[in-house]
């Protein structure tokens, strides 16, 4: 099954770098590449089913800042979007993770590793840098809770403690694998996780039987 993503950049020869490199992560990748926020609009529309993941540049022609995630996720919450930008700092990067993106990567990493942050991303991750100091600068942080998520969301993580893939889950539970993705970004937001593992570490100890969380599986339109 092909893999589409969209690559969203105004930048033609970083585009097709990011292109050239996510094609040799898999054969079966399909690559699109839009310059523009109103193309990558286009782009989704035209798209079916939607695409498996959108790289976002933060700052295209005709949006600015955090603004093209916040338009995305309300049109299209289960679509995985990572933000690709040059402007890295803290607190672009926190807004990114509050506003639901499924990571946050660097124009400054090297190839190697954006290679890696790409595929951990593609295989239900989410992706984002260190931040110095976090734990300390934040106040009052939120401790871990089950309490928020969803009964889909609990299924999710019930299924991640048994080892599961995304592609497997997406089986399991009648559903897109773009869905499971989207569930595992919110579960990593709410749990203040970063990966699968320190997922399943968080909700081990919460003394909560996920397990037993009844859910009624729909299938994706």
């Amino acid at each position: 099954m092909t893999t589409h993503l969209i690559v969203a950049d105004d930048h033609p020869l970083f585009r097709s770098a990011i292109a050239h490199l996510l094609s040799r992560l898999s054969q079966e990748i399909k690559v699109t590449e839009v310059e523009n926020f109103s193309d990558l609009n286009i782009a989704i529309a035209r798209s079916n089913p939607l695409p498996s993941l959108i790289l976002l540049d933060l700052k295209l022609p005709d949006t600015q800042g955090i603004d093209g995630l916040l338009s995305l996720k309300k049109k299209f919450p289960s679509l995985p979007i990572v933000i690709v930008s040059a402007y890295d700092d803290s607190e672009v990067i926190r807004g990114a993770m509050r506003y639901g993106a499924s990571g946050f990567i660097p124009k400054s990493l090297d190839m190697d590793e954006m290679a890696k942050a790409f595929k951990q991303v593609l295989d239900g991750d989410a992706w984002f840098p260190s931040i110095p100091g976090y734990a300390e600068n934040e106040k009052d942080p939120k401790p871990p809770t089950l309490d928020e998520l969803t009964p889909a969301q609990l299924k999710v993580l019930s299924l991640l403690k048994e080892g599961k893939p995304s592609k497997e889950m997406a089986e399991l539970m009648n559903v897109k694998e773009s869905t499971i993705k989207a569930h595992l970004t919110v579960i990593y937001r709410k749990l203040n996780v970063r990966n699968r593992t320190q997922a399943v570490v968080a909700a081990k100890q919460l003394d909560i039987d996920i397990n037993n969380t009844p859910i009624t599986l729909i299938k994706d339109s």
